[in-house]
């Protein structure tokens, strides 16, 4: 094994401390919103509205996708074929074949 020569250590301290104010103000937020339960209704109510709103613009921008491509598809037409027939007589049977076999 190869020595590693000197080694150093920083401190974690800074980032253990954030943590802590990290979750003494999440439980602080907790607090004042169970305490306040208008200040939640009325973020939910906001929350409801800018949820309609996105599905209704997407409806929309759905919608108006649709009617622009309705004249795309009618001047494009149906394309099919003028010589072919498609009688089932004329079908004729795949024989079956194992892909061990090696006699072709």
């Amino acid at each position: 094994m190869a020595y590693a020569g000197r080694t150093g250590r920083n401190s974690t301290l800074g980032s253990a401390l954030g943590i802590v104010l990290l979750a003494v103000l999440v439980v602080a937020i907790a607090v004042f919103l169970a305490l306040n339960p208008k200040i939640v209704e009325n973020i939910l109510y906001v929350a409801i509205i800018i949820l309609v709103v996105i599905v209704v613009v997407a409806v929309i921008i759905f919608l108006a996708a649709a009617i622009l491509a309705l004249p795309y598809y009618a001047v494009k037409g149906e394309e099919y074929q003028m010589d072919a027939t498609y009688d089932l007589d004329d079908v004729k049977p795949v024989k079956e074949k194992d892909s061990r076999d090696k006699d072709e």
